[in-house]
């Protein structure tokens, strides 16, 4: 993918600024792309050369939330790590990340869409499923699997929505615990 020229980049993070502004106010299906590019100051044309209607246009925040959190949150090949150290970095990585971008996560996963919450969960199951769970020999460790990441998810949802003040290092260190005390 060729990389975008200052301009562009710009202009995006108006329009997605924008767009998380109007979706703080009102659901998905309320936005129009008159309303965006009013919010942003940008003509309709403008809008069409990257987005086709706000479906598309979070549909394309979202893959790159996903895309970022997934590079965001990789361990280091060459690191070898204890799987309780793996599973801290995991999580420290992504609260760490969601912090970054806290007012952006608390819009979208607050706004009654679950597919993000999904791909979040599902860049967890990537991460620890092979240190934790062998799907071969236990018929159940999906479904503990998605029970602890839905338990997790619940933790940081509360985080986002409601108690903003607990520092990641603190909330990593209560999810590590939660999960590790299901896992003995």
């Amino acid at each position: 993918m060729p990389k975008e020229n200052r301009r562009v980049k710009i202009t995006k993070l108006l329009l997605t600024d924008s767009f998380l502004r109007l979706l703080a106010e009102k659901p998905l299906s309320h936005i129009t792309v008159k309303a965006i590019c009013e919010d942003a100051d940008l003509n309709r044309s403008t809008y069409y050369q990257y987005y086709t209607d706000p479906y598309d246009q979070m549909a394309k925040l979202k893959a790159s939330i996903i895309e970022e959190m997934t590079s965001y949150t990789e361990l280091p090949a060459e690191e070898q790590v204890s799987k309780e150290a793996a599973l801290y970095a995991v999580i420290q990585k992504t609260l760490d990340y969601m912090d970054s971008k806290k007012e952006m996560f608390r819009i979208l996963l607050c706004n009654g869409d679950i597919s993000l919450q999904r791909d979040i969960q599902s860049i967890f199951a990537q991460k620890l499923i092979p240190m934790y769970f062998n799907p071969s020999t236990n018929k159940t460790a999906l479904q503990e699997f998605i029970f602890i990441s839905s338990g997790c998810f619940g933790i940081i949802y509360y985080w986002l929505s409601i108690d903003t003040q607990i520092p990641t290092g603190e909330l990593t260190a209560q999810i590590t615990r939660f999960v590790k005390k299901f896992l003995s």
